[in-house]
């Protein structure tokens, strides 16, 4: 990731920490079982959820997404859709997994690219709900109504909404790989790479 993306990722965590207080916590969607806790949170709870934000930019900028959304729509629709599926009684959640998903399919056919937008979603939700599996399964928090491997049905697919944000955000960072580094144009120019210098105008607008 470039520097200016890790900060954005704690801010991120930020967020969903408080969206996580807001909308599951106090609505009983789930309990946290790990101490110490702060408001009924782990206290690892925003370190969590930064690793989880950088990992999904990561994950986004490894998918070659060539033009993105509105970020405020689709950060927007992921938090509107977290809200909802902390207020939701749970003889729904089935039903709000399908249509969370069919929605889903819809948003990236319309965005075009849809190929590697589904690519990029998948990878982040099967991550996503494979990670919460495990923290659950250790102990460290429970759902109240899980549906499939200690999680509920519509956990899947509030992070394929989520994978949606992801990919507008780290379009904007423009969040290089590991595998390519962002540093790399700057080693050329420190080696001494005329031709890139050569191209830049001057402050009076000739070659």
């Amino acid at each position: 990731m470039t520097r200016a993306a890790a900060p954005v990722a704690a801010a991120v965590a930020a967020w969903l920490t408080a969206c996580d207080q807001l909308f599951h916590v106090r609505t009983g969607t789930l309990s946290y079982d790990w101490g110490p806790q702060v408001a009924e949170q782990t206290v690892i709870v925003p370190v969590t959820f930064a690793l989880a934000a950088a990992s999904m930019l990561v994950t986004a900028a490894r998918g070659g997404i060539a033009r993105a959304g509105s970020l405020p729509l689709s950060a927007g629709l992921a938090t509107g859709m977290y809200l909802v599926s902390g207020l939701l009684p749970a003889r729904y959640a089935l039903a709000y997994a399908v249509a969370l998903v069919a929605w889903w399919v819809v948003r990236i056919v319309r965005r075009g690219e849809t190929a590697r937008l589904a690519v990029v979603g998948l990878a982040i939700a099967a991550g996503g709900v494979l990670a919460e599996a495990t923290m659950a399964a250790l102990g460290e928090f429970s759902y109240a109504d899980p549906g499939v491997l200690g999680t509920p049905w519509w956990l899947f697919g509030l992070y394929l909404h989520g994978s949606l944000a992801a990919v507008d955000l780290a379009y904007r960072l423009r969040v290089s790989p590991p595998s390519t580094g962002s540093m790399t144009p700057l080693r050329k120019l420190a080696a001494g790479d005329s031709r890139n210098a050569a191209v830049r105008p001057n402050s009076a607008g000739s070659p």
